[in-house]
């Protein structure tokens, strides 16, 4: 039995919300969300390429497989409490067996006119509460899950000292 007639229904059903969603089946890159090497396979990105890029226009919404990034940020503001329930959803949605738990954002500096607000596994956070301070720069890696309108939706799993090169 195949996936795709059920994810051609769902997108179907989410269009007639309002919600413009791109749909993949999940494969083992998203079963792995929690569990994955953070140094692995990650594509590099620039955050003030990326970010414009990501905007969906006023309302919008793409969602797809998780998809691992790595870039270079410097922290705007360490992790605070904030809602996940929106992604919680979108990770059931794509079949990913989460065994993180988020409850924290943080605010990552990249060069733009506004800060990014990322998501934040909450061990990374208290991590970098732990270890870091505003102002500090580090690679970051996430999980890209959705475009919305202020850019990507960003997981962040996992940090470390260093350029992105």
């Amino acid at each position: 039995m195949t996936t795709k007639p059920f994810f051609s229904f769902l997108a179907l059903i989410l269009a007639a919300f309002g919600v413009l969603t791109l749909l993949t089946p999940p494969t083992r890159a998203a079963e792995d969300f929690a569990a994955a090497n953070p140094r692995a396979e990650y594509q590099r990105v620039r955050l003030l390429d990326f970010v414009p890029a990501a905007r969906m226009s006023e309302g919008g919404r793409a969602i797809f497989e998780p998809r691992p990034v790595r870039f270079l940020a410097r922290i705007a503001q360490l992790p605070t409490p904030q809602k996940a329930d929106y992604l919680k959803k979108v990770m059931e949605l794509m079949g990913v067996k989460a065994e993180i738990q988020v409850s924290q954002r943080i605010a990552l500096e990249y060069g733009g006119e506004k800060a990014l607000a990322a998501y934040v596994e909450d061990r990374v956070a208290a991590r970098i509460k732990r270890e870091l301070k505003t102002g500090d720069a580090r690679v970051f890696y996430a999980f890209h899950v959705y475009n919305n309108r202020y850019g990507p939706a960003l997981v962040i799993t996992s940090f470390e000292e260093g350029s992105d090169s």
